[in-house]
């Protein structure tokens, strides 16, 4: 009986892991997908660029997503996108009344003062 327990147990951490890899990949790519929408905007990007990284955390819906988790850091040229999991443990994190777990991902901006050439396949 304690193997049976043992093994379901482990069964459970291998899922929890798998779960919040993935999250971790998805805000990654949140926050890449924000970055690049921010690079090649002139206007309003920063708006766009919420507004994309919003859009691939819906995937997710493990909650509300809202705006407030893609931060846009213009000084530090880059997007950080932060999402509370529901996957939590409360008994180790004392710090989060929940116990959740927040996966960043951060994705860097590659501003060029001159703008972006249109040469090759990006000419129009």
């Amino acid at each position: 009986m304690m193997t049976i327990s043992i093994i379901f147990f482990l069964m459970l951490a291998v899922i929890q892991v798998s779960l919040i890899s993935i999250t971790k990949l998805l805000t990654n790519y949140a926050a890449w997908s924000a970055a690049r929408v921010w690079a090649v905007n002139e206007d309003d990007a920063v708006g766009k660029a919420k507004q994309a990284g919003t859009s691939i955390l819906e995937i997710i819906k493990w909650g509300p997503i809202d705006d407030s988790f893609v931060d846009v850091q213009e000084g530090n040229e880059g997007v950080e996108v932060n999402y509370e999991t529901t996957l939590g443990i409360p008994f180790l994190l004392k710090n989060n009344p929940a116990g959740r777990i927040t996966t960043r991902g951060w994705g860097a901006v590659p501003r060029d003062p001159n703008g972006f050439s249109e040469s090759g396949d990006n000419k129009e």
